[in-house]
């Protein structure tokens, strides 16, 4: 079966971290290809103000499109609303059962994945591939969980979409942390109140 790993974020926007990552997955694990999941809302971030889904999926895209084994994905776009990742998980699994799939984490999600929607179900039915997060000590909870492993050698990528979008708004260049292809786009057409400047 092919492995293929889901990398799920907001992507809000997309940065140079997350297209490195999900880079790194590919080269240093058997995951065989990276689904890079556009989350329509993080159930856990209800209040956060997203871009448009079309326009962060159609950057991620961007960002990707040069990169063999990389691929944007856009499947909780047509699931219910909040997405959590069990469902999407079931969904995939039905759609393609020819597929292994891998969850890639960050360890601050592993702090709270105990009150993940039947987080359970999720770890039987994927393994989970965890990278590290500066200052996120998660070595005692990835002992309770059989089916997690912590990735090692992971190059630490200290820039966030939120720090990229608060540069932004303090006027500030961000080109440097983005993709080249959403650099440009980003800088000059998005505000971060979901609209798009003519």
């Amino acid at each position: 079966m092919q492995r293929v790993g889901l990398y799920f974020g907001s992507f809000n926007p997309v940065h140079k971290g997350h297209v490195s990552l999900a880079k790194w997955v590919l080269d240093n694990t058997p995951v065989q290809q990276v689904w890079m999941v556009v989350s329509p809302q993080n159930p856990f971030k209800v209040n956060q103000t997203l871009l448009p889904n079309e326009e962060r999926f159609n950057w991620v895209q961007m960002a990707v499109e040069q990169i063999e084994g990389i691929v944007a994905c856009n499947a909780e776009f047509f699931l219910p609303q909040p997405s959590y990742t069990i469902d999407t998980l079931r969904s995939l699994t039905e759609r393609f059962p020819t597929i292994s799939f891998t969850l890639i984490m960050g360890a601050d999600n592993v702090l709270g994945f105990s009150s993940w929607k039947n987080a359970a179900d999720i770890l039987q039915m994927v393994q989970v591939l965890v990278y590290p997060r500066p200052g996120i000590d998660v070595t005692e909870i990835i002992k309770k969980y059989p089916t997690m492993q912590l990735l090692q050698g992971v190059p630490l990528y200290d820039i966030s979409s939120t720090q990229v979008r608060r540069l932004k708004e303090a006027g500030e260049q961000v080109a440097d942390y983005l993709p080249e292809a959403v650099a440009k786009l980003y800088a000059e057409g998005a505000t971060d109140d979901g609209t798009v400047r003519p």
